[in-house]
Protein backbone atom coordinates (compact mmCIF):
# COMPACT_ATOMS: atom_id res chain seq x y z
CA UNK A 1 0.00 0.00 0.00
CA UNK A 2 1.12 3.70 -0.95
CA UNK A 3 1.18 6.54 0.88
CA UNK A 4 -1.65 9.26 -0.29
CA UNK A 5 -1.61 12.70 0.01
CA UNK A 6 -4.32 14.59 1.05
CA UNK A 7 -4.20 18.46 0.46
CA UNK A 8 -5.79 22.00 0.91
CA UNK A 9 -7.84 22.43 4.35
CA UNK A 10 -11.03 21.20 3.28
CA UNK A 11 -9.84 18.10 2.40
CA UNK A 12 -7.65 17.61 5.22
CA UNK A 13 -10.10 18.98 7.87
CA UNK A 14 -12.53 15.85 6.98
CA UNK A 15 -9.98 13.30 6.49
CA UNK A 16 -9.39 15.01 10.29
CA UNK A 17 -12.58 14.44 11.58
CA UNK A 18 -13.41 11.15 9.22
CA UNK A 19 -10.16 9.04 10.12
CA UNK A 20 -7.99 11.05 12.38
CA UNK A 21 -5.53 7.45 12.90
CA UNK A 22 -5.21 7.05 9.50
CA UNK A 23 -3.13 9.97 8.96
CA UNK A 24 0.81 9.35 9.74
CA UNK A 25 1.41 13.26 9.56
CA UNK A 26 0.10 16.15 8.91
CA UNK A 27 2.67 19.02 7.47
CA UNK A 28 1.38 22.71 8.07
CA UNK A 29 2.60 26.09 6.93
CA UNK A 30 4.55 27.55 9.85
CA UNK A 31 3.25 31.08 8.72
CA UNK A 32 0.02 30.24 8.82
CA UNK A 33 -0.15 27.88 11.37
CA UNK A 34 1.40 30.50 14.09
CA UNK A 35 -0.83 33.23 12.41
CA UNK A 36 -3.77 32.68 14.70
CA UNK A 37 -6.70 34.77 14.18
CA UNK A 38 -8.84 33.75 11.60
CA UNK A 39 -6.47 31.70 9.34
CA UNK A 40 -7.86 28.47 8.89
CA UNK A 41 -4.71 26.43 9.02
CA UNK A 42 -4.14 27.51 12.39
CA UNK A 43 -7.74 26.36 13.30
CA UNK A 44 -6.75 22.69 11.66
CA UNK A 45 -3.51 22.51 13.42
CA UNK A 46 -5.49 22.73 16.91
CA UNK A 47 -8.19 20.26 15.91
CA UNK A 48 -5.46 17.70 14.56
CA UNK A 49 -3.60 17.93 17.43
CA UNK A 50 -6.47 17.73 19.46
CA UNK A 51 -7.75 14.21 17.85
CA UNK A 52 -4.09 12.86 18.30
CA UNK A 53 -2.53 13.77 14.75
CA UNK A 54 1.12 14.07 14.42
CA UNK A 55 1.56 17.61 13.21
CA UNK A 56 4.71 18.88 11.85
CA UNK A 57 5.44 22.78 11.14
CA UNK A 58 7.46 23.64 8.05
CA UNK A 59 7.91 26.47 5.79
CA UNK A 60 5.68 27.42 2.97
CA UNK A 61 8.37 26.87 0.20
CA UNK A 62 8.74 22.70 1.54
CA UNK A 63 5.26 22.16 0.88
CA UNK A 64 4.97 23.28 -1.98
CA UNK A 65 8.18 20.90 -2.92
CA UNK A 66 5.93 18.11 -1.30
CA UNK A 67 2.68 18.89 -2.70
CA UNK A 68 2.27 17.48 -6.38
CA UNK A 69 3.27 20.01 -9.15
CA UNK A 70 0.72 22.70 -10.27
CA UNK A 71 -1.35 21.90 -6.72
CA UNK A 72 -3.28 23.91 -4.42
CA UNK A 73 -2.48 22.84 -1.21
CA UNK A 74 -3.44 26.02 1.07
CA UNK A 75 -0.91 25.47 3.56
CA UNK A 76 -1.91 21.97 4.46
CA UNK A 77 -0.79 18.76 3.73
CA UNK A 78 -1.54 15.00 5.14
CA UNK A 79 -0.27 11.86 4.35
CA UNK A 80 -2.10 8.87 4.80
CA UNK A 81 -2.09 5.21 3.45
CA UNK A 82 -3.50 4.16 0.32
CA UNK A 83 -7.50 5.30 -0.33
CA UNK A 84 -9.90 2.28 1.82
CA UNK A 85 -12.31 1.50 -0.60
CA UNK A 86 -15.38 0.51 0.57
CA UNK A 87 -17.42 -3.41 -0.50
CA UNK A 88 -20.38 -3.23 -2.52
CA UNK A 89 -22.50 -4.56 -0.19
CA UNK A 90 -21.81 -1.86 1.95
CA UNK A 91 -22.89 1.09 -0.54
CA UNK A 92 -26.99 0.13 0.03
CA UNK A 93 -27.76 0.77 3.23
CA UNK A 94 -30.93 -1.06 5.35
CA UNK A 95 -33.57 1.77 6.37
CA UNK A 96 -33.11 4.41 3.34
CA UNK A 97 -33.78 3.91 -0.55
CA UNK A 98 -30.01 3.60 -2.00
CA UNK A 99 -28.85 5.70 -4.59
CA UNK A 100 -25.57 3.90 -5.60
CA UNK A 101 -23.41 5.81 -8.67
CA UNK A 102 -21.58 4.08 -11.08
CA UNK A 103 -18.79 5.99 -13.48
CA UNK A 104 -17.65 4.14 -16.81
CA UNK A 105 -14.36 5.43 -17.69
CA UNK A 106 -14.03 8.37 -15.59
CA UNK A 107 -10.41 8.84 -16.11
CA UNK A 108 -9.65 12.44 -14.93
CA UNK A 109 -9.11 12.80 -11.46
CA UNK A 110 -10.83 16.03 -11.19
CA UNK A 111 -14.13 15.15 -13.07
CA UNK A 112 -14.12 12.34 -10.14
CA UNK A 113 -13.32 14.22 -7.42
CA UNK A 114 -16.71 16.58 -8.62
CA UNK A 115 -18.95 13.56 -9.25
CA UNK A 116 -18.35 12.09 -5.75
CA UNK A 117 -18.96 15.64 -4.04
CA UNK A 118 -22.23 15.78 -6.29
CA UNK A 119 -23.15 12.57 -5.09
CA UNK A 120 -22.50 13.26 -1.11
CA UNK A 121 -24.24 16.45 -1.98
CA UNK A 122 -27.30 15.07 -3.23
CA UNK A 123 -27.82 12.22 -0.98
CA UNK A 124 -25.96 8.98 -2.62
CA UNK A 125 -25.38 6.23 -0.38
CA UNK A 126 -22.06 5.03 -2.44
CA UNK A 127 -20.14 5.27 -5.38
CA UNK A 128 -18.32 3.05 -7.50
CA UNK A 129 -15.79 2.93 -9.76
CA UNK A 130 -13.91 0.15 -12.00
CA UNK A 131 -10.39 -1.08 -11.34
CA UNK A 132 -9.52 -0.70 -15.17
CA UNK A 133 -9.60 2.49 -17.94
CA UNK A 134 -10.50 4.88 -14.66
CA UNK A 135 -8.78 6.95 -11.96
CA UNK A 136 -8.23 5.98 -8.66
CA UNK A 137 -8.88 8.07 -5.48
CA UNK A 138 -5.93 10.03 -4.95
CA UNK A 139 -5.13 13.23 -3.34
CA UNK A 140 -5.97 15.32 -6.34
CA UNK A 141 -9.50 13.66 -6.29
CA UNK A 142 -10.24 14.36 -2.00
CA UNK A 143 -9.29 17.93 -3.52
CA UNK A 144 -11.59 18.13 -6.17
CA UNK A 145 -13.98 16.52 -4.34
CA UNK A 146 -13.54 19.01 -1.08
CA UNK A 147 -13.18 16.12 1.09
CA UNK A 148 -16.26 14.40 0.12
CA UNK A 149 -14.44 11.06 -0.70
CA UNK A 150 -13.20 10.87 3.41
CA UNK A 151 -17.18 11.20 3.78
CA UNK A 152 -18.95 9.02 1.21
CA UNK A 153 -18.11 5.14 0.84
CA UNK A 154 -16.70 4.61 -2.59
CA UNK A 155 -15.84 1.03 -3.91
CA UNK A 156 -13.80 -0.05 -6.51
CA UNK A 157 -14.85 -3.41 -8.24
CA UNK A 158 -13.36 -5.48 -11.33
CA UNK A 159 -16.16 -5.64 -13.08
CA UNK A 160 -18.56 -3.31 -13.46
CA UNK A 161 -21.43 -5.02 -15.13
CA UNK A 162 -21.02 -7.97 -12.80
CA UNK A 163 -20.95 -4.84 -9.70
CA UNK A 164 -24.74 -4.00 -11.62
CA UNK A 165 -26.20 -7.44 -11.97
CA UNK A 166 -25.41 -7.68 -8.04
CA UNK A 167 -27.12 -4.46 -7.30
CA UNK A 168 -30.25 -5.42 -9.84
CA UNK A 169 -30.49 -8.61 -7.41
CA UNK A 170 -30.22 -6.55 -4.06
CA UNK A 171 -33.48 -4.54 -5.32
CA UNK A 172 -32.17 -1.83 -7.34
CA UNK A 173 -33.03 -0.10 -10.82
CA UNK A 174 -30.31 0.48 -12.70
CA UNK A 175 -30.57 3.48 -15.36
CA UNK A 176 -27.55 4.62 -17.52
CA UNK A 177 -26.96 8.65 -18.74
CA UNK A 178 -26.83 7.55 -22.17
CA UNK A 179 -28.49 8.25 -25.20
CA UNK A 180 -30.01 5.01 -27.00
CA UNK A 181 -33.11 4.21 -29.07
CA UNK A 182 -35.28 3.79 -25.85
CA UNK A 183 -33.88 6.74 -23.68
CA UNK A 184 -36.14 9.20 -22.47
CA UNK A 185 -35.88 12.72 -20.96
CA UNK A 186 -34.35 11.99 -17.12
CA UNK A 187 -37.40 14.15 -16.10
CA UNK A 188 -39.83 11.94 -17.22
CA UNK A 189 -38.17 8.71 -15.67
CA UNK A 190 -39.51 7.76 -12.02
CA UNK A 191 -35.99 7.64 -9.95
CA UNK A 192 -37.51 7.47 -6.27
CA UNK A 193 -36.92 4.13 -5.81
CA UNK A 194 -33.82 2.15 -4.99
CA UNK A 195 -31.23 3.35 -7.89
CA UNK A 196 -28.28 2.74 -9.32
CA UNK A 197 -27.16 5.48 -11.54
CA UNK A 198 -24.23 5.05 -14.47
CA UNK A 199 -22.38 7.62 -15.84
CA UNK A 200 -20.02 7.34 -18.60
CA UNK A 201 -17.06 9.07 -19.97
CA UNK A 202 -16.91 12.27 -21.68
CA UNK A 203 -16.86 11.42 -25.23
CA UNK A 204 -17.07 7.62 -25.01
CA UNK A 205 -20.37 7.69 -22.48
CA UNK A 206 -21.10 4.44 -20.90
CA UNK A 207 -20.00 1.43 -22.86
CA UNK A 208 -22.54 -0.62 -24.85
CA UNK A 209 -22.55 -3.60 -23.05
CA UNK A 210 -22.66 -1.80 -19.24
CA UNK A 211 -25.66 -0.01 -21.13
CA UNK A 212 -27.90 -3.04 -22.21
CA UNK A 213 -27.09 -4.59 -18.68
CA UNK A 214 -29.20 -1.25 -17.27
CA UNK A 215 -33.27 -1.20 -17.29
CA UNK A 216 -33.67 2.31 -18.39
CA UNK A 217 -31.90 5.16 -20.37
CA UNK A 218 -31.81 8.51 -19.18
CA UNK A 219 -31.26 11.54 -21.70
CA UNK A 220 -30.63 15.64 -20.48
CA UNK A 221 -32.61 17.35 -22.76
CA UNK A 222 -30.15 20.36 -24.23
CA UNK A 223 -31.19 23.76 -26.08
CA UNK A 224 -28.16 23.32 -28.38
CA UNK A 225 -25.66 21.10 -29.56
CA UNK A 226 -23.18 23.57 -30.98
CA UNK A 227 -20.53 22.66 -27.99
CA UNK A 228 -21.37 18.57 -27.80
CA UNK A 229 -22.28 16.65 -24.85
CA UNK A 230 -22.27 17.57 -20.91
CA UNK A 231 -19.08 17.25 -19.64
CA UNK A 232 -19.11 14.29 -17.41
CA UNK A 233 -19.24 16.02 -14.04
CA UNK A 234 -21.85 18.13 -14.90
CA UNK A 235 -24.07 15.41 -16.29
CA UNK A 236 -23.99 13.67 -13.01
CA UNK A 237 -24.61 16.46 -11.42
CA UNK A 238 -27.60 17.23 -13.23
CA UNK A 239 -28.71 13.79 -13.11
CA UNK A 240 -28.40 13.34 -9.60
CA UNK A 241 -30.05 16.83 -8.73
CA UNK A 242 -33.23 15.23 -10.39
CA UNK A 243 -33.41 12.24 -8.66
CA UNK A 244 -32.80 14.33 -5.31
CA UNK A 245 -35.87 16.34 -6.58
CA UNK A 246 -37.93 13.63 -7.10
CA UNK A 247 -37.29 12.00 -3.88
CA UNK A 248 -38.06 15.41 -2.04
CA UNK A 249 -40.91 15.68 -3.59
CA UNK A 250 -42.60 12.67 -2.29
CA UNK A 251 -40.78 12.53 0.94
CA UNK A 252 -38.79 9.35 -0.25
Amino acid sequence: MSDRLVFGVGPVRELVAARPRAITVLYAARERAEARGKDPVAGLVDTARAAGVTVELKPLRELDRIAPAGSRHQGAIAVTGAFAYADLDALVRPGTPPLVVLLDGIQDPHNLGAIVRSAYLFGATGVVVPEHRASEVTGTVTKASAGATELLPIARVPNLVRALEELKQAGLWACAVAASPTAKPIGSLDLRGPLALVVGAEGEGVRPLVARTCDLHAVIPMHAAGVGSLNASVAAGVALYEVARQRAATGT
